[in-house]
């Protein structure tokens, strides 16, 4: 059990202890309260079977005067100091009989109780020992004239019910401090083995930080699944975002080399060419402002994406490409369900589609078809009309720089392929080039329902 500060196994242990506490505690002044009303109940019962002996073993004459065999009384009423007294008292409460065990004790001299009632007292005696004492007053019809009336009390020192409510007590507080700790040790492996994941979770995250591990493992309860799937979808977009930075900027430094060659070449030969120079520089103007929008399209950043309607995203990339290709007459088929929408980043979106758009529409001859559908995720088909993508080369026209066309016949730069394989797989996606209907190539990606961080 950890005992740093703030330690949940120290809370939970805490926590508990507490209430175990107070749970015993509890249940121990309620025993002890029913157990001490048994004794004293006990008790009674035989101070009642006491009196109810010595009412039947006395004897009165016509006088009144009392006999009480001593055979048929409890031998602890004739020993002095036995914890077991008995007395019997006239009407006006003058003693008429004193059990030996009595001697020296006044019990209840001078007590008047009517005929027929009962009393259960804690008086003190003599000797300041508490005692539990029952009295019944009858009246004895001797005769027509005769009715003599009798108090009789027995009393029990409650000495020895005390020391059974202490010896009780004492084995009480033992057994439930026994079981309490061992109630806590069960806790402790309890807590320890359920807080286990988090432990392991904490450990494999400072390796981490180490660079010993690559992730955090799959195997954690229910409970710790999602914290660990979406710590590992950062921990990935995160790494992902410093290599695309990184490709990047290699990319950009590629891309920047030829129009810079150009530019130096013009420079040397001591006249340079304005268009020329204005071309290249426009060029490099062009590549930069790709390259930082590019970059600014690092994959899904929120663990809660908003959707993005699919439609309008199209239909505004379809019109600026339009401005861009003026020269050519293209027909546009956008096949979009109605509301289609998937959560993600809205520029890697713009980025994914726009440039598959912007490769159909430089390939086609005039027609250019989008085909959207939603299932298990998020399925966009893009075909046109042109010479199509040679079996050959369908995965090489996916790494950085290498084009279906080596002539340079249709502008480009290579990477606009790449760029959306790049997006497509950091939400888990996947992309793969075929023959469309229209004779062209058909580019489809489908994104995961579901996807990101």
């Amino acid at each position: 059990m950890a005992s740093r500060r703030g330690s949940l196994s120290t809370r939970l242990l805490a926590i508990t202890a507490v209430m175990l506490v107070a749970a015993f505690g509890i249940t121990i002044v309620v025993l002890d309260l029913v157990f001490r009303g048994s004794a004293e109940e006990a008790l009674a019962d035989q101070l009642e079977t006491q009196v109810s002996a010595l009412i039947g073993a006395v004897e009165p004459d016509e006088a009144g005067n009392l006999t009480i065999p001593q055979r048929l009384l409890d031998p602890r009423l004739g020993n002095p100091g036995s914890g077991l007294y008995a007395e019997i008292l006239d009407a006006a409460g003058l003693p008429l009989w004193r059990s030996p065990s009595a001697v020296g004790l006044d019990l209840a001299t001078g007590a008047t109780l009517n005929a027929g009632q009962r009393t259960l007292t804690r008086p003190a005696l003599a000797d300041g020992t508490q005692a539990l004492m029952l009295g019944v007053a009858i009246n004895w019809e001797l005769g027509p004239s005769a009715t003599p009336a009798f108090q009789v009390f027995a009393a029990a020192d409650l000495a020895a019910s005390e020391r059974q409510l202490g010896e009780f007590r004492r084995q009480l507080l033992g057994w439930f401090f026994s079981v309490m700790f061992f109630l806590l040790v069960a806790l402790w492996l309890a807590i320890r083995f359920g807080l286990q994941p988090l432990r392991r979770m904490s450990w494999e995250i400072a390796e981490i930080e180490k660079g010993g591990l690559p992730a955090l493992s799959d195997e954690y309860p229910l409970e710790l699944e999602g914290v660990g799937r979406g710590f590992n979808t950062l921990l990935r977009s995160e790494r992902q975002r410093m290599e695309r930075y990184r490709t990047t900027m290699d990319d950009l430094a590629h891309s920047l080399k030829t129009p810079l060659a150009v530019v130096r070449n013009e420079v040397d030969a001591g006249h340079p060419d304005r268009v020329t120079l204005q071309a290249q520089v426009d060029r490099m103007q062009s590549v930069i402002d790709y390259q930082l929008k590019r970059a600014a399209a690092m994959g899904p950043r929120s663990l809660a994406a908003r959707p993005v309607p699919l439609l309008p995203v199209l239909t505004e990339l379809a019109a600026s490409l339009r401005k861009i290709h003026r020269d050519k007459s293209v027909v546009c088929d956008l096949q979009v369900p109605e509301g289609c929408s998937y959560p993600a980043e809205q520029g890697d979106l713009y980025e994914i589609l726009g440039n598959l758009l912007d490769n159909a529409w430089k390939w086609c001859r005039n027609r250019v078809a989008v085909t959207v559908q939603l299932g298990d995720g998020l399925s966009v088909a893009v075909a046109d009309d042109g010479p199509g993508i040679p079996d050959g080369q369908k995965e090489a026209v996916l790494d950085r720089g290498i084009r279906a066309d080596q002539r340079g016949d249709v502008p480009g730069q290579g990477i606009g392929l790449a760029v959306v394989r790049e997006i497509v797989g950091l939400y888990g996606g996947t992309l793969r080039i075929g023959r469309a209907a229209l004779g062209g190539a058909e580019i489809t990606i489908h994104l995961p329902k579901g996807t990101g961080p």
